[in-house]
């Protein structure tokens, strides 16, 4: 039965509108939206993940071997269905790249048979201030520091459960000590920082969509609260920078285990050689790449505690 004729309960919320499909073909949806990319999505009924793109709540899932959204806004379906597209589905074809790569040590016949992943197209500035947020901390606690930011951005439902990720000035304004009583402690004062930065120069986060991977990463580098790591997620996840490399204790393990790299090599020297081997398809490979580490290691602790 095609669920866009009889089976929209899947998707649709009360108030949400038809669920339209992405032509996009498969997709692991949790692991690309809830995976370590983006810390706004979260888990409803039916398999179904909510979020916000841009001023939309959205609703996404995969079924019938493509990717269905659905929004609660007013914007057409066609509107909607393009701003879930840019954002899902701007990035490389990942069944291309596992082809060019079939060979690389990550890549498995249980691996060719899942869903594939996807790189994001974010809103710059929420990536960069969710990346700061997420240093040094776990899964659950970022996603409580980023959504206690969004809730100072416009409610879209009246619930208050969905926000438009507020703007800069407004995060700057907010001041460090409001925020260090939500629980970002050390990171609020490089995120108020940065939001100032930010908010001075209207455009030039975007801007960067233009600049080279090098100019580009050095720029954000100059940032409170911005190293090589968070840097690479931002310039990856929502710059376009698709030879960025992000490397955080979980990559550089897998690294050391696949590729039989030392245990004291430097960080600079991995992204690097990841960037050489892989080329334009580099942020992909190292969503594949950490989610094969982070799996093989949630196993392990499993069986050990069994």
């Amino acid at each position: 039965m095609n669920l866009a004729e009889g089976d929209e309960s899947q998707l649709a919320g009360i108030g949400f509108s038809p669920p339209q499909p992405l032509e996009i073909g498969e997709l692991d949806v949790p692991e690309t939206l809830d995976g370590g990319q983006a810390f706004r999505w979260h888990l409803g009924d039916g398999g179904v993940y909510r979020g916000v793109i841009g001023n939309e709540v959205v609703q996404v899932s995969s079924c019938e071997g493509d990717v269905w959204v659905s929004s609660l806004g007013d914007g057409t379906a066609e509107l909607v269905t393009e701003l879930c597209r840019d954002y899902i589905a701007s990035g490389k074809d990942p069944r291309r790249m596992l082809e060019q790569f079939s060979g690389e040590p990550w890549v498995s016949e249980k691996l060719l048979k899942r869903k594939p992943l996807r790189v994001l197209r974010q809103d710059p500035w929420e990536c960069l201030a969710a990346f700061i947020c997420s240093q040094n901390s776990n899964m659950p606690r970022i996603k409580k520091m980023v959504a206690s930011v969004a809730g100072f951005g416009a409610d879209l439902t009246g619930a208050g459960d969905h926000y438009i990720f507020p703007e800069a000035g407004m995060v700057a304004d907010l001041g460090e000590a409001r925020l260090r009583e939500l629980g970002l402690g050390y990171r609020a004062s490089p995120l108020i920082e940065t939001a100032r930065t930010v908010a001075a120069s209207r455009n030039w986060l975007s801007e960067l969509r233009a600049a080279t991977y090098e100019d580009a990463k050095r720029d954000l580098m100059e940032l409170p609260g911005v190293g090589p790591k968070v840097a690479d997620c931002v310039l990856a996840y929502s710059l376009d920078k698709l030879e960025a490399f992000p490397i955080d204790v979980h990559v550089m393990r897998a690294m050391m285990r696949l590729y039989g790299l030392p245990d004291d090599i430097k960080l600079s020297y991995v992204g690097s050689w990841a960037r050489d081997r892989f080329g334009e398809w580099s942020s992909l490979a190292q969503l594949y790449i950490f989610r094969d580490e982070v799996n093989r290691r949630s196993k392990g602790a499993k069986e050990t505690s069994g």
